[in-house]
């Protein structure tokens, strides 16, 4: 005890004398200050609290050495010390730190939101084995005129595999496996099954194992071999209640019994990839290859590049491999391969319209962090004192920036916080909803990469955003500032610049949201050639098997029949299928016309029956629709009776520019059958097929049956649903008929990507305006503070109410004009990159352009005038007294 005393003293002695602080850098002196403090926190007084820092550094030859050892240990504290502080200064205010933080949450949750959906869309790996080496084989021959557009033979896919030395293998799928469907019988209600129907190296391409059983064998995969299906895990927790015994049992589909192979994982969701807001697939059954596969292209194909092997090269080989196969086999007609990267093929046409979102939000942000940071510059108002006397008692300049920029990221960091709930609830509210077509959406979640994303941004924007404040308030004005001189008459330039790069930001999002709304607008006044009110569709999938064509027939007929018999009906038909789903395509030729080699003519092709034109009332332009005297017949094979056929109005100008097609012969190319001679008995109006935003095509329609009932009603379509599925399993009872969608469903979905970008880029835009003028009432708010006294005087020499308030909003309107004005000259510049958006509107449209400016001054106007009015109301004899 004697020794401590004794010691004390001595450093007591020294304190005196600032002899060891003669000795001590800055930095030291920084860290006996730190220790100093921590322990008057703990509760010793200021005496003992420094002669303990000092103890505990030890001799003062030996500060720099302890320091050096303890250096990571002392910056890890410090940094602990300055969010304690700066946590203690951020509850004092809190009216500031929930603004800050509201603000700051918004521009953060935005963003990663949009950050999850864009990295599943365009950034994430595909849900396959080595992704990247994965192509898409499409035949361009096909999307001109034969077949499906861009699928293939099987026999080309067969010869490919067995010729090719630039693939590890090859795969593919039927594309129009939405056809295909199956009813599931034994085990409660008939169930409607989607089924995909593939070749047994498909799974092998994508390098995705079942997750329970095997893969097909090549006994199951030839023609008349074993039946075995592999259900997907969805099918398999739905039906089967996750029962791992499944494997090798029996399930009865369509009357028949197929034996379960297999289990695939969750991971892989075919529909989700290939086939964006159609039904969820819930087996996949082999589809063979053989030899006399001459009827059509139906493949759908993937290839599995050899590492090393590049696209072009493999690109190369198959096009010398197409010509010796087409020499060889003239019989399969013309095609050809083009290779497309898959990720490109399954999510290319939306990088566009995401990056522009991303681009967007991205501009949310930055207008609530400026925000944040004009909000921080009104703190440092009242802050400047407490700025001053830090440096008066010896703070470094460093020292006070490192602590605004901890509060700075503080609050960054609560934002963040604020906003990841936020992002995570309208991540999974668009992922989990079937209303968009949109490649991998259900797969968008906020992961650890996004996790990371929202962590850079958030230490970004306290860093970037804080600095200015930190840097205006550690450069203190000792003198002014102890004395609190007046600095209110000082404009800051900062702040309105700010304010300006917050008002060009949200015009331009308003003029890009302004023209895809009216861009959309224009899409949804478009005809699509057909009415879709009151007109719903059922899937029909007939739990029977048929000994010929003519009881089929029979059977449609009379199911068609009786539905039609059912009170308020108007009318019913069918059809293979829907508008907006993939149709076949074939090539066609006027009777009497001869055509350059390979510059035959291609159309559409529809199978559908006497109902099914009158039923979506597509207009009847020239002659008559199919009738009961009308025979049906096969398209690929020709046959005893007359073959009729109806043609919309560009397949009839395309043959016979000029003239009336009615009366007129067209011949049906189907290699190696012979052409199909077909009379035309009618013209209808254009029928659009792929899009909304695309024209219609040549279409032609034969008459036949489908899979597809649409029923129109003259009344609501909830009083006929219920009696359309009583009337289809009076006439077949083990025929699922729960599953039906109105027309105008599928019509909206084909809008449904994008309304989507419309419908986030105009909630961000609005978003954007709201924080634009919080930002400028934020401004002008602050300057009506700071003028008082002068608008006081003001007020005393006569100057009337009237005259102040024009004062404060042509201040408030001169900030907001120069902002719009910039605004205007860059969205003239960048609403370009969003013209492949734009249907019908130019991206320079006036009305737009026009529309934004008035609603952006409007807004401004508003949040002027509130501060504006509080200005007016100044009494001159207070404010005199203002202090």
């Amino acid at each position: 005890m004697k020794l401590l005393r004794g010691m004390r003293r001595k450093f007591q002695a020294l304190f005196q004398k600032g002899r060891l602080d003669d000795d001590m850098d800055a930095e030291m002196r920084c860290h006996v200050e730190m220790r100093t403090q921590q322990n008057i926190d703990g509760g010793m007084n200021p005496e003992e609290a420094r002669f303990a820092a000092w103890r505990q550094f030890g001799r003062p030859e030996s500060i720099k050495e302890t320091c050096r050892d303890q250096r990571g240990t002392l910056l890890i504290e410090n940094l602990l010390q300055d969010a304690r502080l700066g946590a203690r200064q951020l509850c004092k205010n809190t009216g500031f730190t929930l603004a800050a933080v509201l603000t700051l949450g918004l521009g953060i949750g935005a963003n990663t939101a949009i950050f999850s959906l864009v990295n599943a869309l365009l950034f994430r790996p595909l849900p396959f084995r080595e992704p990247n080496r994965l192509v898409w084989i499409a035949n361009p021959v096909a999307a001109g005129g034969e077949g499906f557009p861009g699928a293939n033979r099987r026999t080309n896919l067969r010869d490919w595999r067995e010729l090719s030395r630039s693939f590890e293998d090859l795969g593919g799928y039927v594309a129009f496996f939405d056809r295909l469907s199956g009813t599931l019988t034994g085990s409660g209600e008939p169930a409607r099954l989607e089924t995909l129907a593939v070749t047994g190296s498909f799974l092998n391409v994508l390098g995705v194992a079942p997750r329970l059983g095997r893969n097909f064998t090549d006994e199951e995969c030839q023609r008349n071999g074993p039946r075995a299906i592999i259900l997907t895990d969805s099918f398999w927790r739905r039906r089967c209640q996750a029962d791992p015994a499944i494997i090798g049992r029996p399930l009865t589909i369509n009357n028949q019994s197929w034996t379960v192979a297999g289990v695939l994982p969750s991971s892989f969701e075919f529909s989700s990839v290939f086939s964006p807001g159609a039904r969820a697939v819930d087996f996949l059954r082999p589809f063979p290859y053989i030899n006399d596969d001459v009827s059509g292209n139906w493949m759908s194909v993937i290839g599995r590049l050899k590492p090393g092997v590049t696209i072009a090269a493999a690109q190369k080989e198959l096009d010398l491999l197409n010509q010796r196969l087409q020499s060889a086999h003239p019989e399969r007609g013309r095609f050809g391969a083009r290779l497309i990267p898959l990720r490109e093929q399954v999510s290319g046409e939306f990088r566009r319209p995401f990056i522009v979102l991303a681009c967007a939000v991205g501009c949310v942000l930055l207008i609530a962090c400026v925000n944040f940071s004009n909000l921080q510059l009104a703190r440092a108002a009242a802050r400047r004192k407490e700025m001053a006397i830090r440096i008066a008692l010896g703070a470094g300049r460093w020292r006070l920036i490192r602590q605004l920029l901890t509060e700075s990221t503080l609050l960054s960091f609560c934002g963040a916080a604020l906003g990841l709930p936020v992002a995570y609830l309208a991540t999974n509210t668009l992922a989990q909803s079937r209303a968009f077509s949109i490649p991998l959406l259900q797969s968008a979640r906020v992961d650890v990469t996004a996790l990371g994303f929202t962590f850079l941004i958030a230490i970004c924007a306290g860093i970037l955003f804080g600095i200015a404040p930190a840097l205006q308030l550690s450069n203190a004005d000792l003198r002014a500032d102890l004395k609190e001189a007046n600095r209110r008459g000082r404009r800051s330039w900062l702040r309105e610049s700010l304010v300006v790069s917050e008002v060009a930001l949200a015009c331009v999002l308003l003029v890009g949201a302004g023209l895809l709304t009216r861009s959309l607008a224009r899409l949804i006044e478009v005809d699509p050639g057909f009415q879709s009110e009151r007109v719903a569709a059922w899937r029909i999938t007939p739990n029977r098997q048929f000994t010929d064509n003519t009881l089929e027939t029979l059977f449609y007929e009379e199911l068609v029949r009786r539905i039609e018999a059912l009170p308020d009906v108007e009318s019913a038909g069918l059809t293979f299928a829907l508008p907006f789903a993939l149709n076949d395509a074939t090539n066609v030729r006027a009777k009497g016309e001869t055509y350059r080699e390979g510059e035959m003519p291609g159309a559409s092709i529809s199978e559908v029956d006497r109902g099914y034109l009158k039923t979506l009332r597509v207009p009847l332009k020239a002659g008559r629709y199919f009738n009961s005297s009308d025979t049906p017949h096969d398209v690929h094979h020709s046959g005893a009776g007359a073959k009729v056929v109806i043609v919309n109005q560009n397949l009839a100008r395309l043959l016979w520019a000029g003239k009336n097609a009615v009366g007129k012969t067209l011949f049906i190319d189907g290699p190696p059958d012979p052409p199909i001679e077909c009379d035309v008995i009618g013209v209808v109006g254009n029928m659009r097929r792929n899009s909304m935003e695309q024209e219609a095509g040549p279409e032609l329609y034969l008459l036949g049956e489908g899979q597809e009932l649409v029923v129109r009603t003259k009344g609501t379509l909830e009083a006929l649903i219920p009696a359309v599925r009583a009337t289809l399993r009076e006439i077949n009872p083990g025929m699922a008929a729960d599953e039906f969608q109105p027309l105008a469903r599928i019509v909206d979905q084909a809008l449904s990507p994008k309304r989507l970008i419309t419908i986030l880029l105009g909630l961000f835009s609005l978003l954007a305006l709201i924080l634009a003028s919080i930002g400028i009432y934020g401004v002008i708010a602050y300057s009506v503070s700071q003028r008082t006294r002068e608008i006081g005087i003001r007020l005393a020499l006569g100057s009337s109410k009237p005259a102040v308030l024009r004062l404060v909003l042509a201040e408030g309107m001169r900030v907001a004009f120069i902002g719009c004005v910039i605004g205007l000259l860059a969205s003239l510049a960048l609403t370009r990159i969003i013209q492949a958006l734009l249907f019908a509107v130019s991206p320079t449209d006036p009305l737009t352009f026009a529309a934004s400016s008035l609603l952006l001054a409007s807004v401004t106007l508003l949040a002027c005038w509130l501060p504006a009015r509080r200005a007016a109301r100044v009494d001159p004899m207070a404010a005199l007294r203002h202090d």
